[in-house]
């Protein structure tokens, strides 16, 4: 089988094949640490040695043992009398994110050794409390301006209002690093005592101080700073001036509007290109400030913020992908509609009218629908860039403005008409107005093959049967890429009668296509759309004839399977024997080579009907250890048979009790939770994150958030990442919140990416201003780009898509020992971490096939991350 090179897409029924980490070409669980039983217990006498030297040794390997054990010998030894092995615990306590921990190293907040200071400030910023954070104060007046700024940071990471008074006190601090982390300090906690004195650091004598400050008055909030911003926008560092204008954006100050218009009127990239700036002493480009004051502007949102991000896009390029002036406008949200849509109904410039029509698609504005197409009629908006606006605007009603500019004389319009037109349509309902125009087009000698693999597209698109008869008589096109489009335009929309048996028999024989792409893209196709009927032609090919294709045979039959409930099997292949096609298939997995075994496992997980669940679970009781893997799987798709699920979610095999445990999420109910709570703590990282997604879905299906909160907040101390990440996408999954900041917490401290992305997003699902602020610091101080990006777009998420569908992943793991290339083939039995549209994570090991099998997951985005083995 091919892998596929395009991006991880979502596709109804379809075979995934994907490149996932690195990290996946590992056996399961081969990457855990492993310890002897003694050596717990030889590290904890070696703690209590009276050589120093053993006693370093072992400090440094309890980071090595189970959480439990390791915090225990922690609280012991943090009195020892050598500093190495204090500062080896302090370490370790860190990495663990010990509760309480700093509580424990107040004292050391007075020895005579800065090293321990500072492990004392670095302490209590992962792990802080009330006690801890106030003893930081006096620390603030240390010799050591290190110490001082470490103290400083741990401070306002703390985020308590006990803090600003002593943080105040330090506002001119001798060290400019102190004083610029005393302003973040106090921007973090977000106390308003703090404006006034911020507000006389703004003309620092230093650019790092004068930006810190800066950033702390926008988060701070406060009006009072307005003016003071407004002074620093003429600051000589292009950095002040950028944390200046995002600050007046924060702010959302009407009265900065005309100051920060002044910036987006400069010439890009010339130095000084603004009124009253002074030479440049930053890397930072006179670009970068002005795409800030864009941002700013679109966060302002006013009349006037509207007005001049409109003037701006008279020099923008709207044939390039984005743009921060659209993109500012698009943040202006509905309030930018008017004045858009009226700027279209004069008579703008080419650029203006064409960007003001992407933004109104992109803001899905339906009202804008009519001034869109009379700007393209007028020849006030250019065709293609009109085209483009309309198809991102998602109205079905802009259709036959669309298909009017098929045939254009323009090669750029045509492809943008299809491309709209393909936007505008969903085979889920079908839409015949696209048929006729499109096939004239497709059988005219004229229109270029390029063209005519986008018109095949648009044809599935329609989900019109009179589409599926237009293209019946190209299955067999002689050239290979129109065939390929063909066969995956078949696959969009199941037909009704003889057509759709007629599709079913082209696909069927596309199947011993001589081309394995023509055989895997003929298996997604009937995997999508084939009847009942071909589920028996399918299931024998698979089973008897050793020359088939069985990997492109299994994906067709699992999709067929879904639609063939056991009467119907059996009535469509007229069975005198009066078995059903269920028991064919049972029979058929007894015999089957592994091979095929998984895919007629997934087959009958598909299955409606009580009997097929049924027969899964007969088979569960005595399955060898694979099978039982995948029965653990398709039993996602049978809520009756529970009682099985529970069963194998004790199974002594990790793999077996991860995937028991998923399904119970899909298909169990609130009578699961009992049995999932005690799982958050399997010591098998993928058992435990499995068991957290679980009740999240569990208890929001049965409208049971407080259930959820309780069992998920206590998972959030939990030393493995994936469990913390999984608790926190649970929550939001659950429509649960923890009492107190622990997400902000975990946002800003946690040494785990997935930990802090899950962080953001359950964040982003309140409008609490302290969730604001974490969000926002978290855009400007979190070192990982993809984080700082998930922070910074965060926002309410939308209504879900409506319903969900069945997804089917292959693993193909990047080889690290042969330079990164992707292997051939998908790998059995690799480890893998699977990151749904929801946030939630699915984790666990492929079948023999190296292929999962996700259920009911969301619409959206779906992705592959480092496998839970490989994860500390």
């Amino acid at each position: 089988m091919r892998r596929s090179s395009s991006p991880l897409r979502r596709l109804p029924q379809v075979l995934l094949v994907v490149a996932a980490s690195a990290a996946a070409v590992a056996s399961p669980g081969g990457a855990a640490a492993t310890l002897w039983p003694n050596v717990p217990e030889q590290i904890a006498r070696a703690l209590t040695s009276g050589d120093a030297l053993e006693r370093r040794l072992a400090a440094t390997r309890v980071g090595e043992l189970a959480p439990e054990t390791a915090i225990r010998l922690i609280q012991r030894g943090m009195s020892d009398p050598d500093v190495e092995v204090r500062l080896h615990l302090a370490g370790a306590a860190v990495r663990l994110r010990m509760p309480r921990a700093g509580d424990l190293v107040i004292e050391w907040l007075g020895e005579g050794d800065a090293r321990l200071r500072l492990a004392a400030c670095d302490v209590i910023r992962a792990a802080p409390t009330d006690r801890s954070v106030v003893a930081l104060g006096r620390v603030l007046g240390d010799p050591d301006p290190h110490v001082r700024l470490a103290a400083a940071t741990a401070m306002g990471a703390a985020g308590l209002p006990d803090a600003v008074s002593p943080l105040l006190g330090h506002l001119d601090d001798t060290a400019p690093e102190v004083r610029a982390e005393v302003a973040r300090a106090l921007g973090r906690i977000g106390d308003a005592r703090a404006v006034v004195p911020l507000i006389g650091k703004v003309q620092d004598s230093v650019p790092e101080v004068r930006k810190a400050t800066a950033r702390a008055l926008g988060e701070l909030g406060d009006p009072r700073a307005v003016s003071a911003l407004l002074l620093a926008l003429q600051d000589a560092s292009q950095d002040v001036r950028v944390e200046a204008v995002t600050a007046l954006g924060r702010l959302r100050s009407d009265d900065a509007t005309s100051a920060i218009a002044d910036l987006v009127t400069a010439s890009p990239g010339a130095a000084g290109a603004f009124p009253g700036a002074r030479p440049s002493d930053s890397a930072t480009s006179s670009n970068d400030v002005r795409e800030a004051a864009l941002r700013a502007l679109g966060r302002i949102g006013s009349d006037a913020a509207v007005k001049a991000l409109l003037a701006a896009l008279a020099k923008d390029n709207p044939a390039a992908p984005r743009s921060a002036v659209r993109d500012a406008l698009v943040s202006a949200g509905a309030a930018a509609v008017p004045a858009l849509v009226a700027a279209l109904a004069a008579a703008p410039s080419a650029n203006t009218a064409a960007g003001a029509a992407l933004v109104l698609g992109e803001l899905k504005a339906r009202e804008a629908l009519p001034a869109i197409e009379r700007g393209m009629q007028r020849g006030v908006v250019p065709l293609r860039h009109g085209l483009r606006a309309l198809g991102a605007l998602g109205d079905p009603a802009a259709l036959p403005g669309v298909l009017e500019l098929l045939g254009d004389a323009d090669p750029a319009v045509r492809a943008e008409a299809i491309r709209a037109a393909a936007a505008l349509l969903d085979p889920a309902r079908p839409d015949g107005r696209a048929v006729d125009p499109a096939r004239a087009l497709l059988v005219d000698p004229a229109t270029a093959p390029d063209e005519k693999l986008a018109l095949v597209q648009l044809l599935g698109r329609t989900g019109s049967p009179r589409a599926q008869a237009a293209l019946l008589p190209l299955a067999k096109a002689r050239s290979t890429p129109l065939r390929l489009a063909v066969i995956e335009a078949l696959g969009a929309a199941r037909a009704a009668g003889t057509l759709g048996a007629a599709v079913d028999a082209a696909l069927l024989a596309a199947l011993d296509d001589e081309s394995a792409d023509v055989r895997l893209r003929a298996a997604i196709a009937l995997s999508r759309v084939a009847g009942p009927g071909s589920a028996r032609p399918l299931l024998q090919r698979l089973t008897v004839a050793a020359e088939q294709d069985r990997g492109a045979l299994g994906i067709a039959l699992s999709g067929a399977l879904s639609r063939a409930d056991d009467a119907s099997g059996a009535k469509a292949a007229n069975d005198a024997s009066g078995k059903g096609l269920v028991h064919d298939v049972a029979a058929a997995i007894a015999s089957a080579p592994d091979a095929a075994r998984d895919a007629l496992i997934e087959g009958l997980g598909r299955m409606p009907g009580q009997a097929a669940g049924a027969a899964l679970a007969r088979m569960a009781s005595a399955a060898p250890i694979d099978d039982r893997r995948k029965i653990a799987e398709a039993l996602a798709g049978h809520p009756e048979a529970a009682a099985a699920l529970r069963k194998l979610a004790g199974d002594p095999d990790p793999g077996v009790r991860a995937n028991a445990v998923w399904s119970l999420g899909a298909a169990g109910d609130k009578d699961a939770l009992p049995l999932l709570l005690p799982l958050l703590k399997d010591p098998d990282a993928a058992v435990a994150g499995n068991a957290a997604g679980a009740i999240g879905r569990a208890a929001g299906r049965a409208g049971q958030p407080a259930r959820a909160a309780a069992a998920l907040c206590a998972a959030l101390p939990d030393a493995r990442p994936y469990v913390r990440a999984n608790a926190l996408a649970a929550l939001t999954v659950a429509g649960a919140r923890c009492d107190g900041d622990a997400a902000r917490d975990l946002l800003a401290r946690d040494p785990a990416e997935a930990v802090r992305l899950a962080a953001a997003d359950h964040l982003a699902r309140s409008g609490a201003d302290d969730d604001r602020r974490a969000l926002a610091r978290c855009a400007a101080e979190d070192r990982n780009a993809t984080v700082a990006g998930r922070c910074a777009r965060a926002a309410p998420p939308r209504a879900p898509a409506a319903g969900a569908e069945d997804v089917a992943v292959f693993i193909v793991p990047f080889d690290a020992g042969r330079g990164g290339s992707v292997r051939d083939a998908p790998a059995p039995r690799a480890p893998f971490a699977l990151v749904r549209a929801d946030g939630l994570m699915r984790l666990g090991v492929a079948d023999r096939r190296g292929e999962i099998f996700e259920r009911g997951a969301p619409r959206g985005p779906i992705r592959l991350t480092v496998p839970a083995p490989l994860v500390k």
